[in-house]
């Protein structure tokens, strides 16, 4: 039975609490203090800083992916019912995650997180035009509707709404926020 690599998780456990403990940046010296491992220990699991900062984002998308799979949401009811328990499913990870407000703005700049969360959102993306798709396939979402503009437009309101919500204070509730979300999104697809 394989291992996971010693101090790769302890690294990636010790920089999320850095990064919270410093808003959004890492300090090698804080984090070989607070991980009680070596910079070698850094670079041997992620190649730089740079590397830790992607290895985090990267398992927050993971999350974020498993948290409004298909399998997370009920099996009946309408389009509409269906991707409102997504919303929520998304909100809900969101709000749950104590470093999404920083990774939604300030780490998200870095040049390589940023490459990595184009290409995320562009999945995601891709997936949402899919599924208004099948609504319109359903009869439940107008076929004058382009799936893919309306894709694009809702994904980029949904990450830069919750992006808002995340910072308020006091912050809205999950059932608030997906309320908000879920009129945006049903007014944008004529629902």
């Amino acid at each position: 039975m394989a291992r996971a690599p010693i101090g790769r998780q302890q690294l990636l456990e010790a920089a999320r609490a850095e990064l919270l403990h410093s808003n959004g940046v890492v300090d090698l010296n804080a984090l070989k203090r607070r991980s009680g491992l070596s910079t070698g220990a850094l670079y041997h699991h992620f190649g730089s800083k740079a590397g830790l900062l992607v290895a985090i984002y990267e398992g927050y998308q993971a999350g974020l992916v498993a948290a409004i799979a298909d399998d997370t949401i009920p099996a009946e009811g309408s389009w509409g019912v269906r991707e409102r328990a997504r919303t929520h499913n998304y909100v809900a990870y969101h709000f749950a995650d104590p470093l999404a407000e920083l990774l939604l703005d300030r780490i998200s700049m870095e040049p390589e997180v940023a490459e990595l969360e184009a290409g995320a959102i562009g999945r995601i993306i891709d997936s949402a035009a899919e599924n208004i798709r099948r609504g319109q396939s359903r009869g439940e979402i107008s076929a004058a509707v382009d799936a893919d503009l309306a894709g694009a437009c809702i994904i980029g309101a949904l990450r830069h709404g919750i992006a808002r919500q995340l910072g308020r204070d006091p912050r809205p509730s999950i059932e608030t926020t997906t309320d908000q979300l879920w009129a945006f999104i049903a007014a944008a697809l004529g629902l």
